[in-house]
């Protein structure tokens, strides 16, 4: 009996691990062609020598202001150096495929050497309702994206639209300084060279 009950659990592993072989080996690449993104189409478009920069509309400003810290109301109680942004700090861009697709991970290939706090989202929605459609990914979440190496980021569900958001960079080489000597720093995009989607491929 004992001997049935271990080669059951061994017939049993064995098989899943061949499932797990089976399927681990039919994860493909996507094509582009099936996928589009109208703000940042050099995202999708296949070409690692071209490079797409999310759009941002920003600025930060610093300055020293006077606070009270009981009424909050500008006093010359005390003096503190905040930041403020005028406009939005957040930027993103949406890619679509061409249907609903079981994704495995996607790789996003960056052009600038930092990406801060990029985080995705998916749905299989169409068209998609951005306060409640969408679904976070949540594979490395709002962390910063360092260096120009590819990063992988598991999804591991069926998606018809990814969207991908991350913070403007501080242009500080081109920051100025105002009258009642604020700071301003514009606000520019990251770029990415590519993202690539890989799902498996189900067999007939």
């Amino acid at each position: 009996m004992r001997i049935l009950i271990s080669l059951t659990v061994l017939l049993i592993g064995v098989t899943g691990c061949a499932i797990l072989t089976q399927l681990n080996q039919s994860v493909e690449e996507i094509p582009s062609s099936r996928l589009t993104c109208p703000s940042n189409p050099e995202f999708v478009d296949g070409n690692l020598e071209t490079a797409g920069t999310f759009a941002v509309n920003g600025v930060v400003r610093k300055a020293y202001q006077v606070f009270d810290d009981k009424s909050r109301r500008i006093t010359q109680a005390q003096r503190r150096y905040v930041t403020l942004v005028d406009g939005n700090r957040r930027t993103e861009a949406i890619i679509k495929l061409d249907a609903p697709t079981y994704v495995s991970y996607v790789e996003v290939y960056p052009a600038s050497r930092r990406i801060p706090n990029f985080a995705l989202m998916t749905t299989t929605d169409d068209p998609p309702r951005f306060d409640i459609a969408f679904e976070r990914v949540s594979d490395k979440q709002h962390q910063d994206i360092e260096g120009l190496t590819p990063v992988r980021f598991s999804i591991q569900r069926e998606i018809l639209y990814l969207r991908m958001s991350a913070d403007g960079i501080e242009d500080r080489q081109n920051s100025t300084r105002t009258p009642n000597s604020s700071v301003e720093i514009p606000l520019i995009g990251a770029e990415i060279r590519e993202v690539k989607f890989f799902g498996v491929q189900q067999s007939l």
